[in-house]
């Protein structure tokens, strides 16, 4: 366990340490007492026992080794020494047994002489009685007395031997250092001595360890303490023998200072203060068990000072753990409160301050998520309602994913849902009765909570709660949910209620068209836009043509309609970008917007002409009314709103002047360029209706066979009045004024026919027809081209559509289809003009093309080794790589042919075969077999002309 101090700097903690080591050191201090009392008593028991016991064993062993020498002298051959001996008193008797120091033989008759005891130094009385010694053992002596004190006396063992003549005695000297062994072996602190008893009771001393002790104990008594040992040896059963008395003695006293060696030792010492430190390691673990959580609860308390709601973890079994457990307890609630204080405040704060009520109801959504993160939600907004149904704005929310909905409500259902004002728990599947619940059950939902959103009893929407499990519906959140229902409900209220006072300041209350004070926001917002991307913004005054007579002859009331009729007509005309604002009376001003071009704007003038002359019925009265237009351009005309307006309004005044339902620009070359493009947008209405357009055809030629294999087909227009019309001129016009479509019908209807004419005559040619991108998003497109091809009888594989790369930008999976629809009619797909646009190389692959067609400004340097080199080189290997016909338009010269011929394109098309012929010139062409070599001969003859 990890101990640090932080802990300890609390003064709880610092008493609760000191008590505890009050506590730790008393206790040792008695029982350092008590154990010495006690260790002294066992010491001294236990030592006196292992006295006891030594002494034992030095008594027995010498007893062992008298046996041994005992029966050494019996079973010996000594007893041979007595057969030559008739007249024994004393003689010494020659021995080399190391266990005897010496051996005397003594006659019988001689136990009683006083000089045979000096001899062997024994007393008379220990030699004459062993004549009364029993005859089967072996007597045991003990010699006399020295002059001077001896810490070793003689020992004799004496043998009687009665089968000679003469009996005697042989008595054997024990060596003293095999009966009582070495003394520098004795320990140094034990004083090992051994007495016999004489006839008057005192101790005679035979053997000691020490000389010194032998003579101070050899005329004491021995005391009986710790520290002296008695052992008395009985002798008298084997040896005739008085016992030997055994006492051992310690030369230091084990009681005498024993407390004090006992608590100064080294171990009394380490186990004390081990004792304190486990002491204190103890304490302060228990002081850390008690005063971590502690601190950690104080920590806590702080953190929520703080806003930190963080939970205290306790990890263990204590009271601590049931206190931190309730802390969190509380501390969650606390969160919980000031979470829920803190999410009122926001959406609070965003009602009042922006009031956006789709980042309100954002707010809403992320509070309630994080109240039941496993539910789903949607919040519906009443958008728009009639007598029938209610369509509502839904945000859903599942699995934390946002998705906008649209959600039409029968008006009963929305009366259900307000029905519950405190919301209604319900099951739903995908048959319930109700739009909403199939809604959420189609998201998975199985539980559904539907509660309703009020603003001063108006309902503006309603709330649902999706769960695949059964709700709680004792979950405290639900209150909450209600609060949050009732904040988005004042966030609708205070969005309409802005939205009405926005409309009343800056609408137009009759039209609902932006003010003269939105309109100058628009016009500011439009001239910096127009300063960023440096095209030309328009404004363009309206007047309504004699307004004031309908005005006067058919009331306010009449001419207040036609003017809201008037306006829808002119939103319906112009794009969102753009702005159509009422400036008063029957005055209208749009601001059009420099993204688009001049030619789209002027179309747009156009149309709002004619979409105002077409008749308006009012009351059963049918009117028809015209309008002047007047137009200034920002910047030329102008640097702000005020000039731009006044000048627009010149202009508009000079339409008038100019016999009304016309329009003017503030400057003259605009007027001009208008005018001709007016111009030409009526004669091309008469080219069509006149037939003024006719085909030509340029050949397509196989660069490997040299032979006319395809032709592409190319309108032409001799206008009377301006004679030839080049197409770069009149085809940008027609597609802008919307007569594309009627062109491109009559020149697909136009090459069918030649195309089936030329089958029919045995010419299987490939009939190309261009179509623009107005032309191919007729939804009615692949209907049309098979009309004609059953029309015209032509066989759908002589015919090849070619689309520009620009009418494939924005490819979609309509667009897809509509190519695969025309595909499966037979007709062969070229893309014109590849690499002048931005084509989606990702969708070409799935796209059903036949051809790729290499724009003539790629082909124009390829021999120059310019940049565009490359270029045709990757789109050839492109249209080879996906199984394409690859066309290079725009050849001119012998060294394109073999350029592209050395890099395997397949077709050319250009002006060093042919240019574009009519089709009986290309009839003619056919039938003479035409080819690429015949071309290149009449090349040369050129140049050598030249």
């Amino acid at each position: 366990m990890k101990i640090t101090g932080t802990f300890l700097n609390s003064k709880v903690a610092q008493r609760i340490a000191i008590l505890l080591f009050i506590a730790a050191v008393i206790p040792t201090l008695l029982m350092t007492a008590l154990s010495s009392n006690k260790v002294n008593q066992v010491v001294t028991k236990y030592e006196h026992k292992l006295l006891l016991e030594k002494n034992r064993g030095y008594a027995l062993q010498a007893f062992s080794n008298l046996v041994y020498a005992r029966n050494y002298i019996a079973n010996s051959s000594l007893q041979q020494l007595s057969q030559n001996i008739n007249d024994i008193s004393v003689e010494r008797a020659k021995h080399t047994v190391p266990m005897f120091a010496d051996m005397v033989i003594v006659a019988a008759g001689a136990l009683n002489d006083p000089d045979a005891a000096s001899a062997l130094g024994v007393s008379t009385e220990e030699l004459s009685s062993l004549a009364s010694f029993n005859r089967n053992k072996i007597a045991l002596l003990v010699g006399k007395h020295s002059a001077k004190p001896a810490s070793t006396r003689p020992v004799y063992l004496a043998m009687y031997q009665g089968h000679h003549t003469q009996p005697y005695y042989i008595i054997s000297q024990l060596s003293a250092q095999y009966l009582w062994g070495n003394k520098a072996e004795y320990p140094a602190d034990l004083q090992v001595c051994a007495y016999t008893l004489l006839s008057h009771g005192n101790k005679q001393p035979i053997f000691c360890s020490s000389d010194a002790v032998a003579a101070n104990r050899s005329s004491e008594t021995a005391a009986d303490n710790i520290n002296h040992a008695r052992w008395e040896l009985f002798l008298n059963g084997e040896f005739n023998s008085e016992p030997w008395i055994f006492e051992v003695e310690r030369t230091q006293a084990l009681t005498s200072n024993h407390l004090k060696e006992f608590v100064g030792s080294s171990a009394y010492i380490s186990i004390a203060i081990g004792s304190l430190l486990a002491v204190g390691l103890l304490s302060l673990i228990q002081i850390r068990k008690t005063m971590v959580p502690l601190e950690k609860l104080m920590d806590g308390t702080e953190q929520i000072k703080a806003g930190n709601f963080s939970a205290v973890e306790v990890k263990d079994n204590s009271e601590f753990s049931v206190l931190a457990n309730a802390f969190n307890g509380m501390s969650s609630h606390i969160k919980k409160q000031f979470e829920t204080m803190r999410s009122y405040s926001t959406i609070d704060r965003e009602i009042v301050s922006n009031n956006d009520v789709h980042h309100v109801i954002q707010l809403v959504l992320d509070r309630m998520q994080t109240l039941a993160p496993e539910h789903a939600y949607c919040i519906a907004r009443v958008k728009e309602q009639s007598d029938y149904e209610t369509q509502c704005n839904c945000t859903l929310v599942m699995d934390k994913t946002p998705l906008g909905v649209r959600l039409a409500v029968p008006n009963q259902e929305l009366g259900a849902i307000k029905q519950h004002q405190q919301g209604v728990f319900k099951a739903v599947t995908m048959e319930s009765q109700y739009a909403h619940e199939r809604l959420m059950a189609e998201f998975g939902a199985k539980q559904l909570w539907s509660l309703p959103i009020f603003w001063q009893g108006d309902i503006y929407g309603f709330i649902c709660i999706g769960s695949q499990n059964p709700f709680i519906e004792e979950d405290s959140y639900w209150h909450e949910i209600q609060e949050l229902a009732n904040r988005i409900g004042t966030a609708i209220a205070s969005s309409v209620r802005e939205q009405q006072l926005l409309l009343e300041a800056q609408y137009d209350n009759l039209t609902g068209l932006p003010n003269r004070i939105l309109l100058r926001d628009r016009l500011k917002l439009a001239m910096e836009h127009s300063d960023k991307t440096g095209k030309a913004m328009w404004v363009v005054f309206i007047d309504l043509d004699r307004f004031k007579v309908i005005n006067d002859s058919m009331g306010h009331a009449t001419g207040d309609t036609l003017l809201k009729e008037i306006a829808q007509r002119l939103l319906a005309q112009t794009r969102d970008t753009d702005t159509v604002a009422r400036f008063g009376g029957d005055e209208f001003v749009l601001v059009l917007s420099g993204d688009a071009g001049e030619s789209i704007q002027i179309s747009v003038l156009q149309r709002m002409m004619e979409a105002i002359a077409q008749p308006i019925t009012i009351d059963n009265h049918e009117l028809v009314t015209t309008c002047s237009i007047g137009i200034a351009v920002y910047p030329e005309d102008g640097k702000n709103a005020e000039v731009l307006i006044k000048n627009a309004d010149i202009a508009m005044y000079r339409a008038k002047e100019l016999g009304r339902n016309n329009y003017q620009f503030f400057t003259q070359t605009l007027n001009d360029k208008a005018a001709k493009r007016m111009q030409m947008i009526s004669l091309l209405r008469k080219a069509i209706e006149n037939e003024e357009f006719h085909l030509v055809y340029q050949p397509k030629v196989d660069i490997a066979s040299g032979n006319i294999v395809g032709l592409e087909a190319l309108i032409r227009w001799d206008q009377p009045q301006l004679g030839p019309v080049s197409p770069a001129e009149f085809i940008p016009v027609a597609e802008e004024a919307g007569l594309i479509n009627a062109i491109g019908i009559w020149s697909l209807e136009k090459a069918s026919q030649q195309a089936a004419i030329w089958y029919q005559s045995g010419y299987r040619i490939l009939t190309s027809v261009n179509i623009s991108a107005k032309q191919f998003e007729q939804t009615d497109i692949v209907d049309t081209l098979q009309s004609i091809l059953i029309k015209t009888g032509t066989k759908a594989s002589c015919l090849e559509l070619e689309l520009t790369e620009t009418a494939l930008v924005n490819i979609s999976d309509q667009t897809i289809k509509t190519l695969h629809d025309i595909k499966a009619l037979g007709v062969e797909l070229s893309i014109d003009d590849f690499g002048t646009g931005y084509s989606n190389l990702s969708y070409l692959n799935s796209l059903p093309m036949n051809t790729l067609k290499i724009d003539k400004s790629f082909v124009d340097t390829i021999t120059l080794k310019t940049d565009k080199s490359p270029i045709v080189d990757t789109i050839i290997s492109l249209g080879q790589n996906l199984g394409l016909k690859v066309v290079a338009e725009g050849v001119e010269t012998a060294e394109q042919v073999a350029y592209l011929k050395a890099r395997a394109c397949d077709q050319i098309q250009g002006y060093f075969f042919s240019k574009p012929a009519s089709a009986e010139e290309i009839t003619s062409m056919l039938f003479s077999r035409r080819s690429l070599s015949s071309s290149q001969k009449l090349s040369l003859v050129k140049k050598a002309k030249g």
